[in-house]
């Protein structure tokens, strides 16, 4: 799901930023449905690299702490020693080759018609000022080198939130290293210490990333805590109640508008809470809010075996599976073939003139009517979503024969290992 409200806050940038705004055009305007709350959180789109960050802490801890739960010290070491080596190349690797397939696609021209569009976040997003292979080729090792160092990419702009994620990694890494020895309850309070450590820093994304990292391993270790599983068995009243209100509060802050938020009450409201529950100098506070409205859905999803069952079938278990390929092929899917469907193959004609004062005037190509919307998405979902299973099924299962060849060429034998020991 999340790498899905991804893709739609996407096409709400590129087609109907509107919706990003509480109210259409100003304040006194009538919402339209999809502005008001609960509906709009979809759009929004912050949630979902709100969502993979939290997934990232929760997924990372499963099983070192299955192991640590379980007695089994010395394998939640070797896990932890194990996915921390593994974590830069099945990360790098597949981002890699999307980043190669975008740059050849540009180098045939494959951004022209998004470059052209009259859609000013596809002109932006897309790769521009495309020269010769001699030149291309060094801007072609820089911008892989520039996705690592500081998340900044010409030719695909949303693997911007890759380098965060793979450094959230590593900060979960460290911290279960650091309390694997740790009582569950001093674990847990150590966990939610560091949580609040992040959650008072006003510097932009810490809601974002390391708060939901840290957030995620919380909920995995409270979630196979005896106490609280017997809590969720004993008490459903009051566990469906505590959920309910966790999931309709959360789904209802997750929506605070990107922009304008002092069009509408609701969200002027927000604005008042967030001045006193969020950090002095906090600047963002649409990123704040969907980072409390996640967490409170997490919180409501780990009190429901109902909704656990739900997102376990295999339906979303296939979502999930694809959900990493979706994130990096949405982005030249979009600009590629979905832009071809909705202003036509050819990108022509495209007219650049002069005013009289010598400025540029360019005449951008004209998006199709709704028809051509309600045919074209669908059609490209399912283009998106085929491409995505077989990125998963060949480009990131060889990502994970590389991977694992590394580990066996880097990695000493258990026998070796043991034999050093007892030496």
């Amino acid at each position: 799901m999340a790498s899905f409200f991804v893709v739609v806050t996407h096409l709400c940038r590129a087609w109907d930023y509107e919706l990003w705004f509480p109210r259409p055009g100003n304040e006194f305007a009538s919402p339209r449905l999809l502005q008001l709350p609960f509906l709009r959180v979809p759009w929004q789109g912050r949630i979902g690299v709100t969502m993979f960050a939290f997934l990232t802490g929760y997924v990372c801890a499963i099983k070192p702490l299955r192991q640590v739960k379980s007695g089994n010290l010395n394998g939640a070491l070797v896990t932890l020693g194990k996915s921390a080596f593994r974590r830069p190349p099945r990360f790098i690797l597949p981002a890699t080759f999307a980043l190669v397939i975008a740059w050849f696609i540009a180098q045939i021209g494959g951004f022209k018609v998004s470059q052209r569009a009259d859609s000013q976040w596809l002109r932006h997003s897309s790769p521009q000022n495309i020269g010769s292979i001699w030149t291309e080729i060094p801007r072609l090792f820089h911008n892989f080198q520039t996705t690592w160092i500081n998340n900044r990419q010409e030719y695909d702009d949303h693997q911007w939130a890759l380098l965060p994620l793979l450094q959230g990694a590593f900060t979960i890494y460290v911290t279960l290293f650091a309390t694997v020895f740790m009582k569950a309850r001093f674990r847990m309070l150590t966990l939610f210490v560091l949580f609040s450590w992040y959650w008072l820093s006003p510097t932009p994304f810490k809601e974002t990333f390391e708060c939901q990292f840290l957030f995620g391993v919380l909920l995995n270790d409270i979630g196979g805590d005896p106490a609280f599983r017997d809590f969720v068995v004993t008490w459903p009243k009051t566990r469906r109640t505590i959920q309910i209100i966790c999931l309709t509060l959360g789904v209802y802050v997750a929506g605070y508008p990107g922009e304008h938020a002092e069009w509408a009450g609701w969200s002027r409201q927000l604005i008042h809470v967030g001045d006193h529950i969020f950090p002095p100098g906090t600047s963002d506070y649409a990123k704040r809010w969907s980072a409390v409205g996640w967490d409170l859905c997490a919180v409501g999803i780990v009190l429901s075996p109902s909704l656990q069952t739900l997102f376990s079938n295999r339906l979303f278990m296939w979502l999930g599976r694809n959900s990493f390929a979706v994130y990096l092929t949405h982005g030249t899917l979009l600009r590629v073939v979905l832009v071809r469907m909705i202003y036509g193959f050819s990108g022509e004609p495209f007219v650049v003139e002069k005013d009289k004062e010598g400025k540029e005037v360019h005449h951008w190509l004209q998006r199709g009517g709704a028809f051509t919307f309600i045919v074209s998405i669908p059609i490209w979902f399912v283009i998106l979503y085929t491409c995505a299973h077989l990125w998963t099924t060949y480009i990131d299962s060889t990502c994970a024969k590389i991977t694992l060849w590394l580990e066996k060429a880097m990695f000493e034998e258990e026998d070796e290992k043991n034999v050093m020991q007892l030496a």
